[in-house]
């Protein structure tokens, strides 16, 4: 059994991660790393154009992509301190994806390397199914693998069965609003569209219309109080963005509220989505198969 953090760090939300250490502890808190594109979707320079600012959320472009040199930088930065890194993936076709996950596993600091989140959020099923079955076959047993599914896109339970079926072992349910290509809305206003996934696939596991896996909140994520709105509506971690960007500290006070709402609320039992809650107090922990 492999343990899923109680919380997670979107890849993209943060320019440069290693800016967290100065806030807190970052033991238990996966760092991101890119995304990392290749092939024909290669690192682009710049940063993320935010277009505008309204009520309850940000109006912008995709997060822009980073080359497999400065998530190696990263993989050593996090290696040489003991940390974890979850790294982001996205590419045009399966080659891209493996081939950058086997240059980083092969990296130095490879071992830093704990967790892969593929880009999914406006896959079909068999994309999913296609991408997360080439991310299984290039990676180690322990990893844990995210599939990143949005909300937006049709038929969000079969594109989960799909990348269950491929090899992911948690789902991470997006709320972010697409607003044209490569353009999205995201914020504290995204959490409805986050927990209806969330309460959508909790319910469709219930009814064995997919296998079920653990949930991962990302959208509206920014206080202790959507933090316990997203597990009480079925996830088993959450995953903070731009809610970072006004008070950083927030990670570890949300990390503690996470932990303590599962330790309250589970008491090891396993819930809809067939997620395993061990543990006492504040050590609680979700365990995922494999």
């Amino acid at each position: 059994m492999r343990t899923l953090p109680p919380i997670w760090l979107g890849p993209g939300a943060i320019t440069d991660p290693r800016a967290l250490a100065r806030f807190g502890d970052l033991v238990d808190v996966p760092l991101p790393v890119g995304p990392v594109e290749a092939g024909s979707r290669r690192s682009r320079p710049g940063r993320t154009t935010v277009h505008g600012i309204g009520v309850g959320g940000i109006d912008h472009d995709d997060c822009r992509s980073v080359g497999v040199p400065v998530a190696e930088d990263l993989l050593a930065w996090a290696g040489t301190r003991g940390l974890t890194v979850c790294v982001g993936l996205r590419g045009a076709s399966t080659g891209d994806l493996a081939a950058v996950l086997d240059r980083l596993r092969r990296s130095p600091h490879g071992d830093a390397l704990a967790a892969v989140e593929v880009d999914l959020r406006m896959a079909d099923d068999q994309w999913a199914l296609r991408c997360m079955a080439r991310v299984r076959e290039s990676s180690p047993r322990h990893h844990l693998l995210l599939a990143r599914l949005g909300i937006a896109a049709p038929d969000l339970v079969s594109r989960a069965r799909a990348a269950v079926a491929g090899g992911a072992t948690a789902i991470v349910v997006d709320g972010a609003v697409p607003l044209g290509s490569g353009r999205w809305w995201s914020g504290p206003a995204t959490a409805a569209h986050t927990r209806a996934g969330l309460r959508a696939l909790r319910a469709a596991a219930a009814e064995q219309r997919w296998p079920g896996a653990p949930l991962i909140a990302a959208g509206g994520i920014h206080d202790p109080a959507s933090a316990r709105a997203a597990l009480d509506d079925g996830a088993s971690a959450v995953q903070l963005g731009s809610a970072l960007w006004a008070d950083p500290t927030l990670l570890w006070e949300i990390r503690d509220t996470v932990r303590e709402h599962l330790a309250a609320h589970f008491g090891g039992r396993t819930d809809r989505a067939g997620t395993r809650h061990t543990g006492t107090g504040a050590a609680r922990e979700t365990r995922v198969p494999g």
